[in-house]
């Protein structure tokens, strides 16, 4: 896979076992971007925040290595640059005294078989960089680690953080936008639901999750750092995620899925399927949770998900856990059908593996994956590039990889969000059109005044 994978001179042989770390005052990590202006060699930027399992928000700035799979590399080049990122972080583990620090954060594609989202051009089939400098901020503190031999540089790029992170910044604004939705996207939509059923019908497939675009126009510029700050400020909790490769655009999103999380052999995931409203008041909530429970249409998308995880991972796990039934997940417009999984990694089972046998499960995709990826891509018109692809980042011996769900590109004064639903027999078109809906409107409101 040499053809695929770009690496620069710092990597060369010989390279300092070596970095400089420093403590940065600040209490906003994300405020920091958008103060260092623009310097080519503080790109890509890429955060990840994870609440639930440590608390911790990451910003990696900048590349010292890059593993890229081109648009349409396909599955095997794009799986191929995980076990890459793994064969070298066992050489670089020396560039810091704390390896969980020597990481390669990014993401792929939902299809790598098909080119990036017209929207996001930068969006290839894979994409893991080393970073240049990652910032970590935990317990009211933000630590910086320049990677690489130390020297005049490393010290002037942790001056230019500390002085970005202590320059003054107001709270962010939300952002009002106005909605563009296309005259004939509906009835595009109803067609799409319509070809599924169909197949569904004929026992072509069990499940299809067809997604739409959603285009939003502000009057300005959107800052995608600006929308991270909002979406944390306004719901802290969960996994959240902003990557930018270049200064024209950028994909973020604040997703409530986690494909999988590493930690050495111990492995965690979720089954993500059935949906309905949350309800304006805590009675509402709690009669939508009951009928969620009670839906034998959301409870078989849900046991097809589940059934489907399981069966993917099970030649590569031992000491499988998951819940008899689904529980409830809250979010702030939705309610979901959640079954945690926990499992033990076999023995010698590698990274792509695991990532290739469950990417994109049916909660994402549908069943039979490859069929219903096809009805995907013909139905819906374009590629998704990284909508419902994953994000995240490979150390050593962990992982932690999100579902970029809930999530959007931003490019210029405009953001194109995207929502999806499964269809599964039984779907009524114009019910999933507003399940769509309301999943997009669960990340856009978090950021957004509608216009």
């Amino acid at each position: 896979m040499d053809d695929v994978v770009k690496s620069t001179p710092a990597l060369e042989p010989g390279l300092a076992a070596a970095c400089l770390r420093a403590s940065i005052d600040g209490d906003d990590l994300y405020a920091i971007p958008a103060r260092l202006g623009s310097v080519a060699s503080l790109l890509p930027q890429i955060g990840w925040s994870d609440s639930a399992r440590t608390g911790e928000r990451w910003l990696a700035l900048g590349e010292i290595d890059s593993l890229v799979a081109p648009a349409g590399a396909g599955f095997a080049g794009a799986l191929a640059l995980l076990e890459r990122a793994r064969e070298r972080l066992k050489v670089l583990a020396g560039l810091s005294p704390e390896p969980s620090l020597v990481r390669y954060v990014g993401g792929l594609a939902f299809d790598p078989r098909h080119g990036a989202h017209p929207g996001w051009p930068g969006g290839e089939a894979a994409r893991f960089i080393l970073p240049r400098v990652l910032l970590r901020q935990a317990n009211g503190t933000i630590e910086a680690t320049v990677l690489g031999t130390p020297g005049p540089e490393a010290r002037r790029l942790i001056e230019r953080i500390r002085r970005a992170a202590m320059a003054p910044h107001s709270p962010p604004s939300p952002i009002r936008v106005s909605e563009a939705t296309l005259p004939a996207a509906r009835g595009r939509w109803t067609g799409a639901v319509g070809e599924v059923l169909r197949a569904i019908d004929a026992g072509a497939a069990r499940k299809v999750v067809l997604s739409r675009d959603i285009l939003l126009d502000a009057r300005r510029a959107i800052d995608p750092w600006e929308l991270l700050r909002l979406v944390h400020q306004r719901d802290p909790h969960g996994l959240r995620f902003c990557l930018r490769f270049d200064h024209q655009s950028a994909f973020m999103g604040a997703s409530p899925e986690r494909l999988v999380a590493q930690d050495g052999s111990m492995l965690a995931l979720d089954c993500l399927a059935g949906t309905i409203a949350r309800g304006a008041t805590r009675e509402a909530e709690t009669g939508n949770a009951a009928s969620l429970l009670a839906s034998e249409k959301d409870g078989r998308e849900h046991r097809i998900v589940l059934e489907e995880i399981l069966a993917a991972i099970a030649p590569h796990v031992r000491e499988v856990q998951s819940p008899a039934a689904p529980r409830i997940l809250s979010l702030a417009e939705v309610l979901h059908l959640w079954s945690p999984i926990r499992a033990r990694l076999r023995p010698g089972v590698g990274l792509g593996t695991l990532v290739g046998a469950l990417h994109p499960t049916p909660a994402v995709g549908g069943s039979p994956r490859l069929h219903a990826m096809d009805l995907i891509h013909a139905l819906e018109q374009r590629s998704r590039g990284w909508y419902a692809g994953l994000v995240g980042w490979i150390g050593q011996d962990a992982a932690d990889f999100a579902v970029a769900i809930r999530s959007g590109i931003v490019r210029g004064n405009r953001m194109t969000a995207f929502g999806g639903a499964g269809i599964v027999r039984g779907s009524d078109p114009h019910a999933e059109w507003d399940e769509t809906a309301r999943k997009a409107a669960s990340f856009i409101n978090l950021f957004a005044e509608r216009a």
